[in-house]
């Protein structure tokens, strides 16, 4: 007999099913500072487990990255998933489901299972903190929306004082300070902070904590992360200058200053003639503007040839006043100033690439044209050097100027003093060492009658890769430039006398600055017979962020180099991001003694390192194995004479400590002429690493067939052309082979569309003889031709 349940029972069941199925709803939600405790080690204790929690976003892909800060009244925490960031936005509620992970101590969902925007415009208020807090105690606040208020400095994590927030590759790190107290922020270059100027003291910043720590404990590492400029709040008054004044319209007796602010503001420049570092700040002359305006422009007239200027930009309104300064900046030379430039090799160069009546001078002997530009000094030299030595012949001709009434001053690094150095100084020559750290004084630099106000035609810059010593005058692969610039050779004395401690002849050890103790207080742009030069000098002026904003913005067909020691994954990455072949070329020599193990090296070469590149670039290592090839120099589009072709030089090697620590120079020169002589140093360069100048697109249109061509000329010394045609788009690969059948060489290795191309063959370092070079696509031999190489 079947039995019946009373009603009352039925009832019970069905509640206690609806209890059931809502406990359920409710308890699959935990807190997120549930999710954030951790081990010993900070290693989440729910790691890998699959939960649900609901929070506010508080990003809205500010950062570039699939990267989702949320929280709720208990914690913080991020959501890496790209789905997630792109159906989200800043101020959502939204409930998640996500794998617990970590990554560099962060906890993170990745990826987010599913999620659900349930209400929109529901903003997080931040938590104020104080910098001890988000340093010592980041875990607490690790993913929260937090804010810092009275920040009262900002210096780079080398401890340089910072004017903006100057952001390489994908961020920068500073140091923020309150009175004493200090944490690190992070400026994505994302954002619209990227680049811009740092607003007066005192000011607040809001932010997400965050964290990065690659090792266990995963405890420290905390670092804030604003999200835009409207997280940045200045309490001063005023329109806010929001960049740093940029000078153009270089002239002798002229220079327009330009500048952006926040508000409308009236425009003003106060400035007087900076003769040294040294002197009090007395305005002269002042430029007024009464116009009301962001967009600040204002031309200062009757300003002196080859001088430096020390200037401060002034914005105000009925709010208050805003100030930027010391700008510095420079007019362009005396008119007795040549602006000529020479460039030197040590080593041959392949003159068969250069514009007519433009070879480049190789095969140098650096120490008779050094010794010809100490001969010519008649009122003084500056000296910064790593190394001093060997060189018999120069340290007499030194002596001897020092007879004839040459002031020398020298800063040297803090190594043992080497015997031709001990020689100057006990010839009576003036030398300051660097303190004694890790870091070097790396510079090497002469500037020839840089001291003399009247000299306008005498002033000489010797800068470029070679110190002063045998091997690196004769064994050594080398470049040095000289420069004959009054202004040039103004900043390089100002940047000596830095180093010196004074302007006179007495360096001062209390005044003088090394490394990161150095202040950015020279100017950087300058005009030489119409072209554009920069100079920049570390740690002070951050090298790294302009060769890595040059590479961005200037490159449109090939970016070169030749370097002794490349460790600077921001400088490589840059490149990585620009490489496009064969639209868009990466060609480089390395050292072989300083880098066959290097991680950049294998990941261009596509042969290791944490992310190879696919397809690999066209980089070598030198075959010098009895000398370092101590080049230091990139070059951008020298081989595209259509373009605007960039140098880049000096002392600087691709390193952190270049970057961080060490005293270095390097100069960017805007010149055709200049950079095709580098170029045919890069090509012998290359060639003889065993590399060879890749190939170039020469049409779009698609062939009726594949086709290769004969080469031309035929016969040949020591390079020719190869031109070929591809119907549809394969793997591409023109290789070159001897008599007996071995291949020797392989010119092209890539993926390529449909279209007709040419490449070039340097045949320097092989004999006379027939070769044979075959067209492979695909794995299919297209055909063969031979050649001849007649030496």
């Amino acid at each position: 007999m079947k039995k019946i349940l009373s009603f009352k029972k039925i009832l019970f069941i069905v509640l206690l099913q609806v209890l059931i199925v809502v406990s359920q709803a409710y308890s699959q939600f935990i807190p997120i500072d549930s999710i954030r405790k951790q081990d010993a080690n900070g290693v989440p204790l729910l790691l890998n487990q699959t939960v649900w929690v609901r929070g506010v976003v508080t990003t809205s892909l500010e950062f570039g990255t699939p990267l989702v800060y949320f929280q709720d009244p208990t914690g913080g925490m991020v959501g890496y998933d790209g789905p997630f960031s792109a159906g989200v936005s800043r101020g959502d509620s939204v409930k998640v489901k996500g794998k617990v992970v970590q990554y560099s101590g962060l906890t993170e969902f990745t990826p987010v299972d599913s999620f659900t925007v349930l209400a929109n415009n529901r903003p997080f208020s931040p938590i104020t903190i104080t910098c001890r807090q988000a340093r010592d105690s980041g875990e607490t606040y690790e993913g929260r929306l937090i804010k810092i208020n009275n920040i009262t400095m900002v210096k780079t994590t080398a401890g340089v004082p910072a004017t903006q927030w100057t952001v390489s590759a994908s961020g920068t790190n500073y140091r923020i300070f309150s009175g004493t107290d200090s944490c690190e922020i992070r400026i994505y270059g994302t954002t619209n902070i990227a680049n811009t100027i740092i607003p007066p003291y005192p000011f607040s910043v809001t932010a997400l904590l965050s964290q990065y720590k690659t090792s266990a404990p995963f405890f420290g590492g905390y670092q804030i992360l604003p999200r835009d400029l409207n997280d940045i709040v200045s309490s001063a008054a005023g329109p806010i200058i929001a960049n740093t004044p940029a000078e153009s319209n270089i002239a002798q007796t002229s220079v327009t200053l330009t500048w952006t602010t926040l508000s409308n503001g009236d425009t003003k420049v106060k400035y007087f003639i900076s003769d040294s570092l040294y002197q009090p700040v007395v305005y002269t002359d002042s430029v007024y503007n009464a116009a009301q305006t962001t967009a600040h422009t204002i031309t200062l007239n009757n300003l002196k040839p080859g001088k430096i200027y020390y200037a401060q930009i002034v914005s105000a309104n009925t709010s208050g006043t805003s100030v930027f300064g010391p700008k510095y900046f420079s007019t362009a030379s005396h008119p007795a100033s040549t602006g000529k430039t020479e460039v030197y090799f040590n080593y041959p160069v392949d003159t068969s690439y250069a514009y007519p009546g433009n070879k480049a001078n190789g095969n140098v002997n650096y120490l008779t044209r050094l010794l010809q530009r100490v001969d010519s000094a008649q009122n003084s030299i500056d000296l910064a050097i790593y190394s001093f030595n060997d060189l018999t012949q120069l340290r007499d001709r030194m002596i001897m100027a020092i007879g004839r009434g040459v002031k020398i001053r020298i800063v040297y690094d803090s190594r043992n003093i080497q015997a031709l150095m001990q020689d100057l100084i006990n010839a009576g020559v003036q030398v300051i060492q660097r303190p004694t750290t890790s870091d070097l004084m790396h510079n090497k630099f002469f500037v020839f009658d840089g001291r003399d106000t009247s000299a306008h035609s005498r002033k000489w810059l010797w800068g470029g890769s070679a110190n002063i010593t045998n091997d690196q005058f004769y064994n050594d692969v080398q470049n040095v430039i000289l420069i004959q610039d009054e202004s040039l050779c103004n900043a390089y004395t100002r940047e000596f006398e830095e180093m010196w401690g004074s302007h006179n002849d007495n360096y001062n050890l209390a005044l003088a600055k090394f490394g990161s103790a150095k202040l950015d207080n020279t100017p950087h742009l300058f005009n030489i017979n119409g072209k554009r030069v920069e100079c920049y000098f570390s740690p002070s002026d951050d090298i790294s962020g302009k060769i890595e904003n040059m590479i961005n913005t200037q490159t449109n067909k090939s970016i070169n180099f030749c370097i002794y020691s490349f460790t600077r994954f921001n400088i490589a990455n840059r490149m990585k991001a620009k490489y496009n072949p064969p639209t868009v070329m990466v060609r480089g020599v390395f050292d072989v003694s300083n880098n066959t193990a290097g991680s950049i090296y294998q990941e261009m070469k596509g042969i290791g390192g944490t992310s190879p590149w696919n397809p690999p670039a066209k980089v070598f290592l030198d075959n010098y194995f009895d000398a370092l090839m101590h080049d230091k120099y990139i070059l951008i589009d020298a081989d595209d004479g259509q373009s605007n072709p960039i140098v880049e030089t000096g002392s600087f090697n691709f390193s952190n400590a270049a970057q961080s620590g060490n005293d270095e120079n390097i100069l960017i020169i805007y010149d055709s002429l200049v950079a095709n002589q580098y170029y045919q140093d890069f090509v012998k360069r290359l060639t003889d690493a065993g590399g060879t100048i890749d190939i170039r697109k020469n049409s779009n249109e698609v062939p009726n067939a594949f086709k290769l061509e004969q080469n031309f000329p035929n016969p040949f010394n020591p390079s020719t052309n190869l031109n070929f045609s591809i119907p549809k788009s394969g793997y591409v690969q023109v290789k070159i082979f001897d008599l007996l059948g071995r291949e020797i060489g392989s010119l092209v290795n890539n993926n390529l569309t449909a279209g007709s191309y040419s490449v070039n063959w340097n045949a320097g370092i092989f004999s006379s003889s027939v070769y044979f070079y075959s067209l492979i696509v695909d794995g299919t031999v297209i055909d063969t031709k031979k050649m001849v190489l007649k030496k």
